[in-house]
């Protein structure tokens, strides 16, 4: 058996020590050879984020960053975001270059149609079409109640502790609801490229740089809403980004990951099923589902 038939992503072609993926971009063929992992999330049902840093074969010192996730078909692509506002001249956002869905032989690469083959789970002799998980806003004031009758809650940090690691309450994930028997919803293996590469914001040399990219990962918030009508919905440390290397033309901060963004004049749902973004850091009004998603909630999970 060859490597795509054990379940290796085809697209990622291996020549000696050199890894790259080919692309057509405005109608010229292009290699991006990948430099190195920069994070990969382990999922059994998720997006699967992985993100690798990578170069233009012909441009070594631009770095390109490629990022692999699994979507649901309904949501519009995070590639058709990120190019509308780069259009806009949106600044302080990671800047557009390309955007695909991934194709393995013939067709899209997709949980249907592709990993299961077609396989339907719901005819399974175990399966349970009617599990449910309890509203998030539930969950919610459970652990609000909790959180008041805890004197250690309460308690802040001293300062110094900020260079301590995120505790594991607070760590970024994203949280998607199966609701309803639908966890056999099909997602899409799509790919984006965009033109930034950065170090998630709470590793800034200091906290003088870290406040400065904060300054400017709102003032790229407020670029977004206001020249591209588009809230991000996922505000949190690991999708806030500086560049602290003078040689990376890169911006000095800047946000990512617009998979979970909507627009503001948006006439239906999202797509998403239940509440999506990183919970640590989601609004309070998000949270218990009292209010529609707006910039004022955002700004909530900037502080």
């Amino acid at each position: 058996m060859n490597e795509e038939q054990l379940g290796f992503n085809p697209t990622i072609i291996t020549d000696g020590d050199k890894r790259y993926i080919k692309i057509e971009r405005e109608n010229r063929k292009e290699r991006l050879v990948i430099n190195s992992l920069i994070k990969r999330v382990p999922y059994v049902a998720g997006r699967a984020t992985t993100c690798w840093k990578s170069y233009k074969e012909e441009d070594p010192n631009k770095p390109l960053v490629i990022k692999d996730s699994w979507q649901y078909p309904e949501r519009e692509e995070e590639g058709d975001l990120l190019r509308k506002a780069t259009e806009k001249d949106v600044v302080n956002v990671a800047r557009y270059y390309y955007h695909e869905t991934v194709r393995v032989g013939t067709q899209d690469d997709s949980i249907r149609g592709n990993v299961r083959q077609g396989l339907d789970v719901m005819k399974a002799t175990n399966y349970k079409p009617g599990y449910t998980m309890p509203p998030l806003s539930t969950v919610v004031r459970s652990l609000s109640r909790k959180g008041r009758s805890s004197s250690v809650a309460g308690q802040k940090r001293c300062s110094s502790c900020t260079n301590a690691s995120l505790s594991p309450s607070k760590r970024t994930y994203s949280s998607s609801l199966v609701k309803g028997g639908r966890a056999t919803a099909d997602r899409v293996h799509r790919r984006v490229i965009v033109q930034d590469y950065g170090k998630p914001i709470y590793m800034a040399r200091s906290r003088a740089s870290l406040l400065a990219a904060l300054e400017s990962c709102i003032a790229g918030y407020e670029s977004l809403y206001t020249r591209a009508g588009m809230l991000q919905c996922d505000i949190s440390p690991n999708n806030l980004m500086v560049n602290e290397d003078d040689d990376n033309p890169s911006w000095h901060a800047f946000l990512i990951d617009l998979d979970l963004a909507i627009k503001e004049d948006r006439e239906k749902p999202s797509g998403s099923r239940g509440k999506t973004g990183t919970r640590a850091f989601m609004a309070i009004g998000v949270l218990l589902e009292d209010e529609m998603h707006s910039f004022m909630h955002d700004l909530e999970s900037f502080f």
